[in-house]
């Protein structure tokens, strides 16, 4: 089915606050796909009288010519464009693939009418009666709820100057039937497809529209067996429909239903997985850690950039707080879980457990914590000292058996506990399986080291019978105790500790071995990792690598920008990159 794209302006405003946004549609969709209303009046330089019903019929008559021909209708409306466009759905009846309200507002009081005072300063005046039978059509569209149910996006520039945040706000929650996103432009006022980092507002409105309009659909038979191994997937696809599609077809998504992930150069979906870091800050100073061998910065992420960042990433099902600092050090964790979960997302996090307390445990399984990963290396606590500076091993071990037990009694989630091992540690390895076996959690995550710096201590370049054989007796006695060893090819799977059979550490020699070409790692094609200022980075092994900031840059420019497609493209080859023959995942 073809497409229609009806495009909306305000009624101060005109085509022109549209036109780069419609230059980006044409250019996706086909320019005979895009009819940019020009409400009647407009086009003279003066703002005409508002006669709201002009302005619906002429709205309506686009949809309606649109319909006739048997398109798929997307309806974008900026600014007072976005309530004329809701008048004219209901007029006509027509429920479109998808409507954007961009700048839209939804209430007009005193403090509205200052700000379009000031807005207006040094243009035409506009006569009090206009402006009244303006402000009746807003508070009359925005006070009435939708009835259809169809997916809304709903864009706001966090420096408009002339509509509210709260309106925003408001749009997203339960005016609308259907699923409604909210996305939060950085550093953009109220003309948002026009201003300087306007080109980020652009990008989300065509990469939603093709979402809305793809003609491919997930078979059901690969959603329920995604769903089958991780039932949350469901509750975020009611919420995000639109994901539907990126998550079956991302490798994580197609192993699952037992199928081989396409791999290419460009990725055919968005990242469904987010590994976000909350901040740079630690407890403990981890010889073999990046922030240590590389020096970091103390810095802390604000709530409303996390915010802004998922709203940037729709279809980031999975989101993983950690990063080169502790997360539990942020002060306001829980309010990031809660605020992730609410929007149906899963939600984990990486903590070394030193601040676990019982308080904040039941902070973060309230804010809705699905996942948990506590990275423990020592099994002593001169080990623990000497590898991971500052721990106190008896403190990490009661946090860790008080967090399993509550979440039995309340909500269980899944726990695990990350392991580095070393030259310096694996003589001590089996004592160490020891210990996390009788922590309650549900798997054990081996893995060797990776990084450039630490390849001296790694199995991989130290290996010989008395390593190779500690390992084995290692995992064998772990399993002996019930304690499912799994291999770090395995790490953003699907299900995983349903599934933990099939990424067993089995043979156990894994741990210390290195592929010659691309094997395992799928992090490239679903996963974006973003540091503490929006950074995005190629993957957590290469933190010193930037590919973009999702804050100043079209994600569309970012995943699948040369950095990333180049990346891809030598993974695959013959000669893959450096680190990715150091790292056990690959």
């Amino acid at each position: 089915m073809r497409t229609g794209i009806v495009l909306v302006h305000g009624y101060s405003g005109s085509a022109d606050n549209l036109r780069p946004l419609a230059t980006a549609l044409a250019k996706a969709f086909g320019s005979d796909s895009i009819h940019t209303v020009s409400l009647p009046g407009h086009g003279s330089g003066v703002t005409p009288a508002f006669d709201k019903q002009a302005f619906i019929v002429s709205v309506a008559e686009s949809l309606q010519a649109f319909q006739k021909d048997d398109r798929r209708i997307i309806l974008i409306g900026h600014s007072t464009g976005g309530v004329i466009a809701l008048a004219a759905l209901a007029e006509c009846r027509i429920k479109p693939a998808l409507l954007v309200l961009a700048s839209s507002p939804k209430k007009v009081d005193t403090g509205s009418l200052e700000r379009w005072a000031r807005h207006r300063n040094g243009r035409e005046e506009i006569p009090f009666s206009s402006v009244a039978n303006m402000v009746s059509l807003i508070n009359a569209v925005g006070s009435r709820q939708s009835e259809d149910d169809f997916p809304v996006l709903v864009l706001q520039g966090d420096m408009d100057e002339l509509v509210p945040r709260a309106d925003a706000d408001a749009w997203a929650e339960g005016h609308f039937k259907g699923p409604v996103r909210l996305v939060l432009i950085p550093a953009v006022g109220h003309d948002l497809f026009r201003e300087a980092n306007s080109a980020l507002a652009v990008d989300i409105v065509v990469r939603a529209a093709a979402d809305a309009l793809v003609d491919v659909k997930p078979e059901e038979h690969t959603l329920s067996q995604i769903y089958a191994v991780e039932p949350e997937a469901e509750r975020f696809i009611e919420r995000s429909p639109l994901s539907a599609l990126h998550l079956a077809k991302s490798p994580s998504g197609r192993t699952a239903s037992d199928l081989k992930p396409t791999l290419l150069p460009v990725a055919g979906t968005e990242p469904i997985i987010a590994n976000i870091e909350l901040t740079t800050r630690c407890n403990l100073r981890c010889a073999y850690c990046a922030r240590t061998l590389r020096g970091i910065t103390a810095e802390d992420m604000p709530l409303d950039r996390f915010k802004t960042i998922l709203g940037l990433l729709p279809h980031a099902y999975r989101i993983t707080l950690v990063g080169l600092g502790e997360t539990l050090l942020h002060p306001g964790v829980a309010d990031f879980v809660a605020f992730a979960s609410k929007q149906g997302r899963r939600v984990a996090l990486v903590t070394n457990g030193m601040l676990l307390d019982d308080e904040l445990s039941r902070k973060l399984l309230n804010a809705g914590l699905e996942s948990i990963a506590f990275s423990l290396d020592g099994a002593t606590q001169e080990i623990a000292s000497s590898v991971r500076p500052g721990t106190d091993l008896d403190r990490v071990i009661t946090n860790i058996k008080r967090f399993v037990k509550l979440s039995r009694s309340t909500r269980e989630i899944s726990t695990a506990v990350f392991s580095a091992v070393s030259t310096q540690t694996v003589s001590s390895l089996k004592k160490l399986m020891d210990v996390i076996a009788d922590l309650g959690v549900h798997v054990m995550m081996l893995s060797d080291l990776n990084f450039r710096e630490n390849q001296s201590q790694t199995l991989w370049k130290n290996i010989d019978n008395a390593i190779a054989k500690e390992v084995r007796t290692s995992v064998a006695g772990a399993f002996k105790k019930n304690l499912p060893v799994l291999s770090v090819r395995g790490l953003e799977e699907f299900g995983l500790w349903k599934r933990y059979q099939k990424y067993l550490l089995l043979p156990p020699d894994q741990l210390y071995q290195r592929s010659v070409k691309h094997a395992w790692c799928y992090s490239p094609w679903q996963t974006i990792p973003v540091n503490v200022r929006g950074d995005v980075t190629l993957c957590d092994c290469q933190p010193e690598i930037k590919a973009g900031n999702l804050l100043t840059q079209p994600l569309s420019e970012i995943w699948n920008g040369d950095i990333f497609k180049q990346h891809r493209s030598k993974m695959l080859s013959n000669d893959p990159p450096e680190s990715c023959l150091l790292c056990p995942r690959f």
